[in-house]
């Protein structure tokens, strides 16, 4: 009775330091093919899940789902995660590096654009072919702006999914060239305050020191420490927005 005494309680007290250890090796497993995963997909290209083409969702899924397996399966090994994964980033390479040196191939691997719209008709025999029903491309309108099909030019589907729209002439909005408004320069805003605390890539991409900042700012009342947010514009204004300590006031504060 003793000795099956001690038995039970020692299979209870390993028991927990088991489950311990299983959570453990998880916890390890998921850090390391998560990092794994991101790194994989850094290297494929930095792009929104919205423009990628059919294949590179594909492979991406397939990734994901390579992944999750062997992070739930602590039996799996990592190497039957890896090798595949690492497998499907060198067959992706390939077929990238195929599309730019053949426009076949990448006409097969990712398909051609579709006109879905010509001169403000639906273009019904493409939309069948492409099964993309009228609410899709309404829908895609209203995201561009536009309510009614007779202002379209064109509407384009393309290969990443994705609608482009060409309004007609008489609906597009006028250019600057167009009301004979040549001058002025197009510029980034570069962000200068972050927080109460000076933006040094903004200073150095606008050629400016801190005191001419700071000396701007206290011309117009302000103090650094208070402003949440501030951007110039290449026109040298500088956007400004106080805190919420401060009501979170907005200023445009003039080129100097």
């Amino acid at each position: 009775m003793y000795h099956k005494f001690l038995y039970v309680r020692v299979r209870y007290e390993k028991r927990p330091y088991g489950q311990n250890t299983g959570m453990l090796t998880l916890f390890l497993r998921a850090i390391f093919l998560d990092l794994f995963v991101l790194l994989i997909l850094r290297l494929t290209g930095k792009r929104q899940v919205s423009d990628l083409q059919p294949y590179d969702l594909l492979m991406t899924l397939i990734i994901a789902d390579l992944a999750s397996t062997a992070i739930a399966d602590t039996d799996i090994p990592l190497l039957y995660s890896i090798v595949p994964i690492l497998a499907l980033y060198l067959v992706q390479q390939l077929l990238a590096k195929l599309c730019l040196k053949s426009s076949a191939m990448r006409r097969l691997i990712c398909g051609t654009p579709q006109i879905l719209i010509l001169d403000g008709v639906l273009q019904e025999k493409i939309m069948r072919r492409t099964n993309y029903t009228v609410r899709d491309l309404l829908d895609s309108l209203r995201s561009n702006g536009i309510f009614s099909v007779d202002e379209v030019a064109y509407a384009i589907l393309e290969t990443n999914g994705t609608v482009s729209v060409l309004e007609k002439a008489a609906y597009q909005a006028p250019e600057r060239r167009d009301l004979g408004l040549t001058d002025g320069s197009a510029a980034l805003s570069h962000l200068l305050i972050l927080e109460g605390r000076l933006q040094k890539s903004g200073l150095g991409a606008l050629h400016l020191k801190r005191a001419d900042v700071e000396s701007l700012l206290a011309k117009n009342g302000l103090a650094l420490k208070n402003v949440f947010f501030a951007e110039m514009n290449g026109d040298g204004e500088l956007h400004v927005q106080l805190d919420r300590k401060n009501g979170s006031r907005v200023y445009t504060l003039g080129a100097e």
